[in-house]
């Protein structure tokens, strides 16, 4: 039986269509590159404290040491905890179009579906880009984000989609999974002011409510209809417009942004101009004591949300630090580089805090044009009686500077090797790249 929401059927229809359609060397290089880079992430994080103690609540700890990937006791329970351990340093995958999320959260639901039922890495790749693909047309066409929604409320249902896809889920199964999530899944954004580690545990949460309830579906649960469309539901209580494409055949696999460095999106631009100046002051003065001054020019989507609170010039903790521009602007003038477990030291470092002072974030409005096909920024830094400036379009690794193929295991042997060593971080990034033609992924997954 069909539903009687055209939202949902649009959906259902689209998700078996995408699902079905081949993937080839482009498509399957790219998820993997997000696959690996998302890893990356998990492994940089599987140590921290506020890591294990989610290990601990979701009984997923082995031998003393967090599980990556394939220690949960059952596909949620992974789904959330590697979840967890991806956002925690915000330094996986960004997309914004008229609203922005993160479409990397929904990798650890497909890796976790993907290995309790075994399947093959080209089967996991094509759910992955279908739900993935379902996030970026939600986020373009549609406000939740203006609306004070997380984005973890898309993530929740194109979750459902990975999940019902990698479930063997029949139609009128995913249409009730779908209703089911669109009626539990809405998140406040709950991060206007100081930031929380909540951040690290929205989306991680959306996973999981999709795979359980993909599962009740599956069952034969049924959700409710219509919930998309009609009075009270998710377009007029959540959404607000929206406006899907949904077309199959367009490839979106790529479309998403890459992080070089563990903070906001919007900091990525400003970060690697401040490596580059910083080499140019020392050149002219030994020292980055003689910086006076440090403007920021950006886009107005950036100082919105990264640049506008007081407090993100004073952070108290980590995650307001990495999701302030001027914090991560003067972390990198000063100290040359930005390691994840380097921020937490710096919010503490007087000479860090006192150049965050003198910087300052305005708009260009031609850059507010560009965004988000770009993401420019400039910066000029005051010192000694001495201008040094530069301006990008993008922070490499934005879909606009994607970064060469040969370079997508750097990240991931990097922050690998610190955990198990530089020759089994090497030997994990291997296989990965071999993703889509793996049999099973199970083997996979452990580096």
């Amino acid at each position: 039986m069909s539903s009687t929401d055209a939202v949902v059927e649009r959906i259902v229809d689209f998700a078996f269509n995408a699902f079905q359609h081949p993937l080839d060397d482009a498509r399957a290089g790219a998820l993997t590159a997000r696959a690996m880079d998302a890893l990356a992430c998990a492994v940089a994080s599987c140590e921290e404290p506020e890591v294990k103690a989610v290990a601990n609540v979701v009984e997923t700890r082995r031998n003393g040491q967090t599980a990556l990937l394939n220690g949960a006791r059952m596909t949620e329970d992974a789904a959330f905890l590697n979840g967890v351990m991806i956002r925690y340093h915000d330094w996986n995958d960004t997309y914004v179009g008229r609203n922005g999320g993160h479409p990397s959260d929904l990798i650890p639901l497909a890796l976790a579906a993907g290995e309790a039922f075994e399947h093959p890495g080209e089967r996991v790749l094509r759910a992955l880009g279908a739900g993935q693909h379902l996030m970026l047309d939600m986020c373009d066409g549609s406000n939740a984000l203006s609306r004070g929604w997380d984005h973890a409320t898309y993530v929740g249902l194109a979750g459902v989609v990975v999940a019902g896809l990698l479930h063997g889920h029949t139609a009128p199964q995913l249409r009730n999974a779908l209703a089911m999530m669109a009626a539990s899944n809405n998140m406040l954004l709950a991060r206007s002011g100081k930031v929380s580690g909540w951040r690290s545990l929205a989306s991680p949460h959306a996973v999981r409510n999709a795979v359980f309830l993909a599962r009740l579906a599956r069952a034969g649960v049924t959700g409710p209809d219509p919930v998309f469309e009609g009075r009270q539901g998710l377009l007029e209580v959540v959404i607000g417009d929206l406006s899907l494409e949904l077309d199959p055949a367009r490839d979106r696999t790529a479309d998403t942004h890459l992080k070089m460095f563990p903070a906001v999106f919007h900091a990525q631009a400003p970060v690697e101009i401040a490596l580059d100046l910083r080499h140019e002051i020392l050149a002219a003065f030994g020292s980055v004591d003689a910086i006076d001054r440090v403007e920021v020019a950006t886009h107005a989507f950036a100082i919105k949300w990264a640049a506008t609170s007081p407090g993100l010039w004073e952070p108290e903790n980590r995650e307001t630090a990495d999701h302030s521009i001027a914090f991560m602007t003067a972390l990198a003038l000063s100290r040359g580089h930005i390691d994840h477990g380097g921020i937490e030291t710096a919010i503490h470092d007087k000479a860090v805090r006192e150049l965050t002072r003198k910087v300052i974030v305005t708009e260009e409005p031609a850059f507010s044009a560009a965004w988000p096909k770009q993401a420019p920024a400039k910066v000029r830094v005051s010192a000694g009686g001495k201008i040094f400036e530069k301006e990008l379009i993008a922070g490499i690794g934005h879909a606009s500077r994607p970064h060469a193929p040969g370079n997508r295991a750097k990240k991931l042997i990097a922050n690998a090797t610190p955990v198990v060593g530089a020759a089994r971080a090497e030997m994990w990034a291997e296989k990965l790249e071999g993703f889509a033609n793996a049999p099973s992924i199970k083997a996979l997954l452990a580096p």
